[in-house]
C-alpha cells in the first residue's frame, strides 16, 4: 500500500469535512503521535485501525485505496 497517497487522502477528507484530530483519536483508539504518523504516511495502519479510520472519516475503503482504475494495494 502506498501509505503516503492514502495519508494525503485522509488529510484531505479530514479537512473537507472539518473533522478534528480528537474525533479520529477517540474513534480509532490511538495516541496523537500514532495518528500524526499515519496522517503523514510515516507508518502503515493496521487493518483494524484502517477500518476505524474509514468509519471516523465517513468514507469507504475504496475511496482511500482506489485511484482511477488501479488499486493502491502494493507500493510501486
Amino acid at each position: 500500500m502506498n501509505y503516503k497517497i492514502v495519508a494525503q487522502r485522509m488529510c484531505k477528507i479530514k479537512k473537507e469535512k472539518g473533522i478534528y484530530y480528537s474525533h479520529i483519536q477517540n474513534a480509532v483508539g490511538i495516541s496523537n503521535c500514532r495518528l500524526l504518523n499515519l496522517l503523514k504516511g510515516k507508518s502503515a495502519p493496521r487493518l483494524s485501525e484502517f477500518a476505524l479510520l474509514c468509519i471516523a472519516l465517513g468514507v469507504s475503503a475504496d475511496e482511500l485505496l482506489k485511484t482511477d482504475e488501479k488499486w493502491e494495494i502494493i507500493e510501486r
